[in-house]
């Protein structure tokens, strides 16, 4: 069983990044430690980062994907 989402911390991000994008201050590095702590937040949990897809440039996803990418070792 996998442990419970920080709820609170989830919901304070999704107002830091609105804050943030709202301000026009949302860069590369903002939204990668946004996603970092959503990721701690989550326990685990993919689907509760999804939030901040709103806020990435297409070009951030995309080097994120290549990145995850490149971590996978094929099986031997």
């Amino acid at each position: 069983m996998m442990p419970e989402p920080n709820w609170d911390e989830i919901y304070s991000l999704a107002r830091r990044a609105e804050e943030i994008a709202a301000d026009g201050k949302m860069d590369r590095e903002t939204w990668r430690g946004l996603l970092h702590e959503a990721a701690i937040a989550s326990n685990g949990r993919p689907d509760l980062t999804s939030f901040l897809a709103r806020y990435a440039k297409s070009e951030w996803t995309r080097e994120l994907r290549e990145e995850e990418r490149g971590r996978k070792t094929p099986a031997a």
